[in-house]
């Protein structure tokens, strides 16, 4: 091992094992990459609010909630985030389509029936909601099989 005086630092050269060092670059180099992804994803939903502005819904009224609808209607989803997410474990909820699930012979009925009320939802667990029955968190019932996930985010 030799050590050499730089300035007022003291580089190690030689080490076969850079210990805490390499774990703390691991960290932050794993850090840059997990904002560098986050980044892009909210670089792709700016691009498609800004062709697509009705994406958006305002549900703040009904659920103190904000809507981004990827065309749930049309086999796609939405989600819901929380306005203050720290009166709810309902932060971000995922609505998907059911409709083609089914068709393609997917079980989703032996899911757990949603429980049909605003925070009741445990968090990471898929819910099933027939269709036509009232969703509360848009204030109406929906003519297509929901399934439904909360997220905690705390």
């Amino acid at each position: 091992m030799k050590m050499l005086l730089v300035g007022a630092a003291v580089v190690i050269i030689g080490l076969p094992n850079l210990g805490f060092a390499a774990t703390e670059a691991e960290k932050a180099a794993a850090a840059m990459r997990q904002a560098a992804v986050v980044g892009a994803e909210l670089s792709t939903i700016a691009k498609h609010l800004q062709t697509r502005p009705k994406t958006a819904i305002d549900f703040s009224s009904v659920s103190g909630e904000y809507c981004f609808n990827a065309g749930l209607g049309n086999g796609g989803h939405m989600s819901h985030y929380a306005i203050d997410p720290s009166v709810t474990t309902e932060d971000v909820i995922d609505f998907v389509n059911a409709k083609p699930l089914v068709e393609a012979g997917i079980n989703v009925g032996d899911l757990p029936r949603f429980p049909g009320q605003l925070g009741s939802m445990k968090p990471n667990q898929w819910y099933f909601l027939a269709a036509n029955e009232f969703e509360p968190h848009h204030g109406k019932a929906f003519p297509i099989p929901l399934m439904i996930k909360a997220s905690d985010l705390d």
